[in-house]
């Protein structure tokens, strides 16, 4: 596991391979996460036990990277110029859409968008099939879908079946569309 923080560092971010395909965690600790809660209107001690923790964090999103390296993708989430005309074009990165209108209610603040991403981390894992395969793809979403259906992720919006995640993603989505006209 990584703090997003370092990956700003261009000497860490190629300590990940970029030539695998693979699939990411980003974790918080609780203040972040309790910051999450509150803006998506959701309860702590009704959805801690159901969220896939670690060393005190709780995953909130997950990803794949199939179609370009784990590297590539992690530094698009982390390093985005994050411009106007990136989020009017929806070219920024669904986590950092979520991010930016949970935290500021507004798409286009990218300072508070970044200074949450570096109080984060990622834990990020490769797999060896060829990047843009039908292999990779098939095989890192049956990964996601496997995961996503164990625990709850509180940011992830698509394919989010679990029972819980109705009026998450139901309140994300509008956060998401209300940030977006912010500017």
């Amino acid at each position: 596991m990584i703090n997003a923080k370092e990956l700003r560092n261009k000497a860490e971010l190629l300590n990940i391979p970029n030539d695998l395909p693979g699939y990411y965690k980003w974790w918080a600790e609780k203040p972040e996460l309790d910051i999450i809660l509150l803006a998506l209107n959701a309860d702590y001690s009704e959805l801690s036990s159901l969220m896939e923790q670690k060393d005190g964090l709780y995953c909130i999103y997950i990803g794949i990277a199939a179609k370009e390296s784990i590297r590539k993708r992690l530094d698009w989430h982390v390093n985005d110029s994050h411009t106007s005309s990136r989020v009017l074009s929806g070219t920024l990165s669904t986590l950092r859409q979520s991010i930016s209108s949970v935290v500021a209610h507004n798409q286009f603040d990218k300072d508070a968008t970044d200074a949450f991403i570096d109080k984060l981390k990622i834990e990020w894992f490769t797999i060896d099939d060829p990047i843009k395969s039908e292999t990779a793809i098939d095989n890192l979403h049956t990964i996601e879908r496997k995961i996503m259906s164990e625990h709850l992720y509180v940011l992830n919006i698509q394919d989010n079946k679990f029972p819980q995640a109705q009026p998450i993603k139901k309140r994300l989505s509008a956060l998401r569309k209300s940030s977006k006209q912010m500017k």
